[in-house]
């Protein structure tokens, strides 16, 4: 083999190799950066994130449903109160100007868990489980009217 053969060999040996790091080096780059935070901080890393070392607390019951009525509360302080009709007088006319009432007497029922239309025993509790408890799934077709199959056929 004459020299000019053996350069020409080494020359592509050197010309694979460098291809080679080359591929290699875009396949690492090109593998996906994960953010991950732990306890607060945040480190970027190619591997899966390691897990919390915190236990997470899921809430109970008895807090959601608190959570739920804090947020009702502060919704019905805000909004303005609504206004019974003027009752009439047919000899008399009319009574006068329409007066703040409140619309929701003390309620009868509450929130203690029930989800389901089979756990109901009146259109009216249906209602109320519909309008003021977190995760019932009583109105299938969400037109706002729950347990029509049951209890609130029109």
């Amino acid at each position: 083999m004459t020299s000019r053969h053996r350069f020409a060999s080494r020359w592509s040996a050197y010309i694979t190799a460098a291809v080679g790091l080359l591929i290699t080096g875009f396949n690492v780059s090109a593998s996906p950066v994960n953010k991950c935070v732990v306890d607060g901080t945040v480190t970027y890393q190619q591997g899966p994130c390691p897990t919390s070392r915190k236990a997470r607390k899921d809430p109970t019951l008895e807090e959601l449903n608190a959570e739920e009525k804090k947020r009702r509360a502060a919704a019905a302080l805000s909004a303005p109160a609504k206004l019974a009709p003027a009752a009439t007088n047919a000899a008399a006319g009319p009574a006068g100007p329409a007066v703040p009432v409140a619309t929701d007497p003390a309620p009868a029922f509450r929130c203690d868990g029930r989800r389901y239309c089979s756990q109901m025993s009146s259109c009216a509790e249906a209602k109320y489980f519909l309008a003021n408890c977190p995760g019932v799934k009583m109105d299938g077709n969400r037109d706002g009217t729950p347990c029509e199959a049951q209890w609130c056929r029109d």
